[in-house]
């Protein structure tokens, strides 16, 4: 696996069926390696969150934190994490990722009234399972 000095954590639900998908999705696509993933109910989104406010301690659904090991990770929730993503992934997602740099209100109150209701159309006892070449990419 490629190694960044300071890769991106992605903390997801892992009781969500569509957060699951979009850990693999992710797992398909990020072809740079630049992404690392651990569960919003793990030691490693504990420690991440730990000195961050309510709002950000609050969200049950995915979490961007860009550069997590540097001196100054950048966090990003709701659309804006989806989209910080896309824009991160490159190639024709980027196309996507360009919406990051408009403003949160404008696609925020979607992604909570999504996000509110997730579980009902996906399945709630998933977690993902990683290939074994996938292993090291999960944070516990």
């Amino acid at each position: 696996m490629e190694q960044n000095k300071s890769p991106h954590l992605v903390l997801y639900d892992d009781t969500c069926g569509f957060c699951d998908r979009s850990v693999q999705f992710l797992l398909k696509e990020d072809h740079k390696h630049q992404f690392v993933f651990a569960p919003l109910r793990g030691e490693t989104a504990s420690k991440v969150l730990k000195n961050q406010n309510n709002e950000i301690k609050q969200v049950d659904s995915l979490i961007l934190v860009e550069n997590y090991q540097s001196n100054e990770p950048q966090i990003y929730i709701l659309s804006k994490s989806v989209l910080r993503i896309l824009w991160l992934l490159g190639s024709y997602w980027i196309l996507l990722g360009w919406l990051s740099f408009l403003p949160s209100f404008l696609f925020d109150w979607s992604y909570r009234l999504f996000a509110k209701h997730r579980h009902r159309f996906f399945s709630n006892d998933v977690c993902v399972i990683p290939r074994p070449e996938d292993k090291e990419r999960f944070l516990p």
